[in-house]
């Protein structure tokens, strides 16, 4: 058999072994029913074991591929290994079980939030990653999810979180109802110090600024927070602290703004790459 004939007959297993490594599926129980959740993937090519992990949490398309795409160089250059669960639109239907997490559709769990736990579990087993913990970015509707997880399910482990341009929030506040306040939750006042602890970021773009963006929600409690996503991350962000300091609590989050830069996942990336990681 020549070179190029053998070369040709292996191409196809080279193929496929390419393609086992851009992505992994789980068993994940939560969503309208339970079922396999596939997680894009990108592994830098000096990434080892050792190295992070960041998941990365889609926004309204459920574009989990293209936001793999968007952070691999960011991958290659921090040597981060990238995971982009995917929430597909049938089993996560609207804002009530992506962004929300499922916490009202479900409200006795499971919810879309532990979700990121068992990508991580799956990460582990499949590449014996020895990290205690893993990274977590979502920008826009992921935003929404992550800094939702973060007050509910209390991101256990997790090394640095950021939320990126979030269009409407929950603020950590009791007279207001889920999901624009914690009422009627129960999410109790030793729960919230501990979140307010956790090392995260409330990243926003200084030119996320129209109010007539067609996927920005208007009506009054979201207006309440302000008419545009920089202003409601902003508004957000300072409830919070005066909400710690009624508690007496260690307050930890940061809050961060990228000039230039609108409603754009490829602006905030590598702003919010160069907040969670130091390059090797």
């Amino acid at each position: 058999m020549t070179t190029r004939r053998a070369l040709l007959l292996a191409l196809p297993a080279v193929v496929a072994a390419r393609a086992a490594e851009d992505h992994l599926s789980f068993d994940e129980p939560s969503g309208v029913t339970p079922g396999s959740m596939r997680v894009y993937l990108h592994r830098p090519a000096a990434w080892t074991a050792e190295r992070p992990v960041l998941l990365v949490m889609h926004g309204v398309r459920r574009n989990a591929a293209h936001y793999r795409d968007t952070w691999a160089p960011l991958g290659e250059r921090y040597n981060v290994l990238i995971a982009c669960p995917e929430f597909t639109a049938d089993r996560f239907p609207g804002a009530r079980w992506y962004n929300e997490g499922g916490l009202s559709a479900a409200p006795d769990g499971p919810w879309a939030f532990g979700a990121v736990h068992r990508a991580f579990a799956a990460i582990r087993a499949r590449f014996g990653v020895t990290v205690p913990g893993f990274y977590l970015y979502g920008h826009s509707a992921g935003a929404q999810f992550v800094h939702r997880a973060l007050l509910f399910d209390g991101l256990a482990g997790a090394r640095g979180i950021v939320a990126a341009n979030a269009g409407w929030y929950t603020l950590p506040v009791a007279d207001q109802p889920f999901p624009y306040g914690l009422g009627g939750t129960r999410l109790d006042d030793a729960a919230l110090r501990a979140r307010f602890a956790a090392p995260f970021t409330v990243l926003l773009g200084e030119a996320d600024t129209d109010p007539h963006h067609p996927a920005l929600r208007r009506n009054v409690q979201a207006d309440a927070q302000g008419l545009t996503r920089f202003d409601r991350g902003r508004f957000f962000y300072a409830a919070a602290r005066t909400r710690a300091a009624s508690l007496g609590a260690r307050f930890a989050w940061t809050l961060g703004t990228v000039p230039g830069v609108a409603h754009s996942d490829a602006g905030m990336s590598g702003p919010a790459a160069a907040r969670l990681f130091r390059p090797p």
